[in-house]
């Protein structure tokens, strides 16, 4: 674990090689799957989220593209949630329905396969899963953002179809 101190005076300090380091110099670490740690050296708070945050920000601006407003925007309205709420609002930003549609597409294909769901209970899934229902525009804007309590509302759905596809998946299983 390569833990960094950060100083009152914003300077950043690697403890394990007794030296000091760059924003730059955390980018290079993440980026070649070293754990990173951000401490601040006088609360000795965890503040490695703040930090990274710091290095997207700056690797994107130095680059010239900018992360689109709505995605920031949405990342400061979900506030203190879940990392998982986060990689959603990215996966969202970045076209990820298309990839979370196939995913879903992968799924009940293998438990067609196994045996699990028979051909109509699958076209039944699909459509419940991936209809256009879910492609329908926000009430008040197409670029509204989801509040905190329809994420939590989803994650809770999410959770509860996960579930059922795993029981029917166990009760198929069982009857073979």
């Amino acid at each position: 674990m390569n833990v960094i101190k950060k100083y009152a005076n914003r300077k950043l300090y690697h403890t394990n090689r007794k030296q000091y380091i760059t924003l730059d110099g955390i980018a290079k670490l993440v980026q070649e799957g070293e754990p990173v740690r951000v401490l601040d050296n006088e609360t000795g708070e965890d503040i490695t989220s703040v930090i990274l945050a710091q290095v997207v920000l700056q690797s994107r601006g130095r680059n010239g593209t900018q992360l689109p407003t709505q995605l920031l925007t949405g990342l400061i309205q979900v506030g203190g949630d879940t990392i998982s709420s986060l990689r959603r609002s990215l996966a969202t930003s970045l076209g990820g329905a298309e990839v979370l549609d196939g995913e879903i597409e992968r799924r009940i294909d293998y438990l067609v396969v196994t045996g699990a769901l028979t051909a109509e209970e699958s076209q039944r899934w699909r459509h419940l899963l991936t209809g256009s229902h879910f492609n329908q525009p926000a009430e008040n804007s197409i670029d509204a953002m989801p509040s905190r309590n329809d994420v939590a509302r989803l994650h809770e759905q999410v959770d509860a179809l996960s579930l059922i596809i795993e029981q029917l998946a166990n009760q198929r299983e069982h009857e073979v």
